[in-house]
């Protein structure tokens, strides 16, 4: 490994869980009657596509931009004050440092939300940069989100390693030759047989990895 790239949410951050809920209690809070499981038929969009398609399945009036920003502003309190890192998510990150290996992270997340954690959680000196989806306007489901990356650093793919744990993310990383150490989220439980196939390595916890490469 001679650069890392970290996913936030259900990587670095316990985080899932408000994921899981949101768009349902977003709808509830609007008199909506959603099914609890509405988080499955979105778990693969990012907040923004998830948006437009809650803006036609439900009738709603706002644009599908103003949608997100309301549902930003209901993620605020967890992001500015109540996530915590995953436990052995900052010794991985400063092993990684004194080792001499750079870092950036990479998430979906809109980038005040995620710059407010990781400022608030004293991660963010870790990290050359931070890359989200907005502010490249490319999903990180796609190859050419971590394309970017390449083109900013100076390693070859099979020098780098994403520590992810969403399968889709997985497989667009895979695509262009960049290493998975996969991290098993029970969010992405579903996805696990197939998670285990294709990452390079597959760990339940930081901890886990810490010894496994120690």
């Amino acid at each position: 490994m001679k650069f890392a790239i970290f996913d936030l949410d259900g990587t670095l951050f316990d985080s899932m869980w408000i994921w899981e809920t949101l768009a349902y209690d977003y709808l509830k809070s609007r008199g909506i009657d959603a099914p609890e499981d509405i988080r499955e038929k979105l778990r693969e969009y990012s907040l923004r596509e998830s948006s437009d398609i809650l803006k036609e399945m439900y009738g709603l009036p706002e644009s599908g931009e103003e949608l997100n920003d309301q549902m930003e502003k209901l993620l605020e309190k967890y992001y500015f004050d109540k996530i915590q890192l995953k436990e052995g998510a900052r010794q991985v990150l400063q092993t990684l440092q004194d080792n001499g290996i750079k870092m950036c992270a990479a998430t979906a997340t809109a980038d005040r939300l995620a710059k407010g954690a990781m400022e608030r959680l004293q991660i963010d000196e870790y990290f050359e940069f931070l890359q989200t989806c907005k502010s490249t306007g490319i999903e990180k489901y796609k190859p050419e989100f971590y394309q970017l990356i390449l083109d900013r650093v100076d390693h070859e793919p099979k020098d780098i390693w994403v520590f992810e744990d969403a399968l889709h993310s997985m497989e667009a990383a895979k695509k262009l030759g960049i290493k998975v150490a996969a991290i098993k989220d029970r969010s992405a439980r579903i996805d696990w047989e197939e998670i285990d196939r294709i990452a390079d390595i597959s760990i339940e916890s930081f901890p886990e990895y810490l010894e496994k490469t120690s």
